[in-house]
């Protein structure tokens, strides 16, 4: 399961209001500095080595390497601000394969937006990629990228036409792993009544195998005053072997004990899915966003568990079903004043089937309904204070169980200053709510040996949230700086807890926890010269779990990343120093050192590109701790994934008719799930 930090930071971004309007450069060509403060962000003009040696978006934002933002190339994510960061192209929201496929030739700048604002509203922070204004001819693209050190590849096909005003856009691929000599091992104390019961593990063999492919179709049509947009997409997951083999020593039986022990699980997933959307301009400035679109997903998840001999295992179907609308309203008035309105709703039901050793039919629905209005008002032409008062109603209801709704009210309040022009302060207030995971929600038991269960709590609350930010940027001479400082807390978070239930031992959720974080970095960014760029990053993090839960981490962090361009060749490096947090499973986590080079060749529409991560570390390993009155554990896992290895990536596209932009991939390939799994 995902890191609750990361759930509330997820949920926290949906507060997100307008403001100021961003600014539009549209056609203006800017012959100043290539990186302009605003005073909600920047506007980035890339260079041509930047662009040059880019093969996709994601190169392109780390290559320009923005202050305080992180970027995972090889993962498709982009961090600043604490949060995940929000992407889109030329104001359209963005998906990881569709800007994993965009050119950055075609991006004639990137607006990024610590405060966003108009189209971007319900988001932390974001990207807009502007693109170069096309409008006939098409395009076709392939990009290979293979790993060496493990198996593990992804492919991809896409084209793009234009019709006039219309344009068509396909996209296909297919990826794989097949990993084998995963390790766990370590120790684990389970405070029976009658006993204490210690058992020891450690792998002895492992392997998991994992695929993907998806088909993704896309129309729009776009005018002066509206654009229209139907996509259609299909993904289908597989994990058709997850299986490990492992030596168990049990103490505190009146006989000490060793076994071998086999788990295996496999999943299959199928997801089908629509979106339609618009968007129109009117007259005096108001502008209207709509879209709409429904998923339906069938998911199939198995698990055997054997150990001396003794079965376990389960079988669950399940059909998903997700239906999402948003509807935005905005008007601009004179002297820089902003009104805008958003309503949006999501919709989600899950009916899953659990066979095996514990029976059970499941039927959960989850609603939420997002509405809220910001004003902004700039204030002695340098600064702008934004107020966006709203409210969620959230509602679920686990089949048998009796129905859970509120009504929370929800508030940020943003003050943006531009001191001078090289400077820029923002302080950020917000509250709100969140509501738990489907699969924490569900009543179902899941089995996972002969002495543990997993079961989800139909009576969890909902969480309040609240989070109060500072940041600050300086740019000085060919060096940007930013200081952030965030606190985030929760109220009545759930949380695992364990107990003892006749001869198992059993982990659930309690709702009532709290939950305080504090992120404070220091983000510098150096560029000497065209040929020469480097990113340093560092701080203190710290976060801690109250009230129904008594555990905390913290740790010193450290980042960064260089380039180096020479001619058709560019060299990046890049590294993480060990991480400590932890998470609502009551876990602390250590993570390894993290670091990365590689070396690419741009020629025209060629790139070839081959790296290595973590070279010389033959076993990076991860290290996690519970520590309860019922249930302790001291494990440590390693991974082929995070050894050294290396990889072999090449792109190459064609344009024919008119050299035209090219549409990234828009592919979602996750798929949404409320099964309890076993591990």
């Amino acid at each position: 399961m995902k890191n609750i930090a990361l759930i509330i930071l997820l949920s926290l971004s949906g507060l997100s209001a307008y403001g100021q309007s961003a600014i539009e450069l549209n056609e203006v060509t800017v012959k100043a500095k290539s990186v302009i403060r605003t005073p909600d962000g920047m506007i980035l003009i890339p260079d041509r080595e930047q662009t040059r040696h880019s093969a996709s978006g994601y190169d392109l934002v780390r290559n320009l390497m923005i202050p305080g933002v992180s970027v995972n190339v090889a993962e498709g994510k982009v961090d600043a601000l604490g949060g995940a960061v929000s992407l889109y192209i030329d104001g359209q929201p963005a998906e990881a394969r569709e800007v994993r496929q965009l050119r950055p030739a075609d991006v004639a700048r990137i607006q990024y937006m610590e405060t966003p604002t108009g189209r971007y509203a319900g988001d932390r922070t974001a990207i807009n990629f502007i693109l170069k204004k096309r409008d006939s001819g098409g395009y076709v693209g392939i990009d290979a990228l293979q790993r060496i050190g493990y198996m593990g590849g992804d492919y991809n096909l896409s084209a793009k036409l234009y019709s006039g005003k219309t344009q068509y856009t396909l996209f296909s691929g297919t990826d794989y792993k097949s990993i084998h000599g995963a390790a766990l091992t370590g120790d684990e104390i389970i405070m029976f009544p009658q006993s204490i019961i210690g058992r020891e593990f450690a792998t002895n063999d492992s392997k998991t195998v994992s695929n993907s492919q998806y088909a993704w179709f896309r129309v729009r049509n776009k005018n002066e005053r509206r654009t229209l947009r139907a996509t259609f997409n299909f993904v289908r997951s597989a994990s058709p072997e997850d299986y490990s083999s492992s030596s168990l020593s049990y103490t505190g039986l009146e006989t000490p004990l060793t076994v071998n022990a086999d788990k295996c699980s496999k999943s299959r997933n199928f997801k089908y899915s629509l979106g339609l959307s618009g968007t129109f301009e009117f007259a005096k400035g108001h502008f209207m966003d709509v879209s709409a679109s429904a998923t339906a997903s069938r998911n199939h998840y198995s698990y055997d568990y054997v150990e001396n001999d003794s079965p376990v295992n389960s079988d669950t179907g399940e059909d998903y079903y997700n239906i999402s609308a948003n509807v935005l309203y905005g008007m601009k008035f004179e002297r820089g004043n902003s009104l805008v309105f958003k309503v949006s709703e999501f919709h989600n039901v899950s009916s899953a089937n659990y066979s095996g050793a514990n029976n059970s039919w499941q039927h959960l629905w989850s609603s939420e309904t997002i509405c809220f209005g910001q004003y902004s008002h700039p204030l002695w032409g340098k600064a702008s204070v934004q107020e966006a008062p709203g409210f969620s109603a959230q509602s679920y209801r686990l089949h048998g169980e009796k129905l859970t709704s509120f009504i929370g009210p929800r508030l940020q309040t943003v003050f943006a200053m531009q001191p001078a022009r090289n400077q820029a302060l923002q302080l950020q207030l917000v509250y709100g709510n969140s509501y738990p995971q489907l699969s924490m929600m569900t009543g179902a038991v899941q089995q996972v040996d002969l002495i543990q269960q997993r079961r989800g709590n139909p009576d969890l609350k909902h969480t309040r949230i609240a989070q109060a930010s500072a940041v600050y940027g300086l740019g000085i001479g060919k060096v940007n700086l930013q200081a952030v400082g965030i606190f985030n807390g929760a109220w009545r978070l759930p949380v695992a807890c364990y107990s003892i239930e006749g001869n198992m031992l059993v982990q659930s959720y309690r709702p009532n926890a709290d939950w305080r974080q504090i992120d404070a970095y220091v983000s510098a960014t150096w560029a000497p010269t065209s040929k020469f760029n480097i990113q340093l990053t560092g701080g203190y993090y710290y976060n801690g779990y109250f009230k129904d839960a008594r555990l905390s981490a913290a740790c010193w962090k450290a980042s960064g990343q260089a380039a180096y361009y020479f001619g058709d060749f560019a060299c990046n490096v890049r590294f993480e120093t060990p991480r400590k947090f932890a998470s609502y499973d009551l876990t602390v986590t250590r993570t390894p050192w993290l670091y990365g080079i590689s070396l690419s060749w741009s020629h025209k529409a060629l790139q070839i590109e081959a790296g290595a991560d973590n070279p010389f570390l033959r076993r990076p390993l991860y290290r996690t701790a519970l520590n309860t009155d019922i249930y302790r554990f001291d494990k440590t896992s390693y991974s082929p994934l995070n050894r050294s290895s290396a990889y072999l990536k090449v792109v190459w596209s064609v344009d024919f008719g008119k050299k035209t932009k090219h549409d990234p991939r828009n592919v979602d390939r996750n798929i949404d799930s409320g099964i309890l799994k076993a591990q």
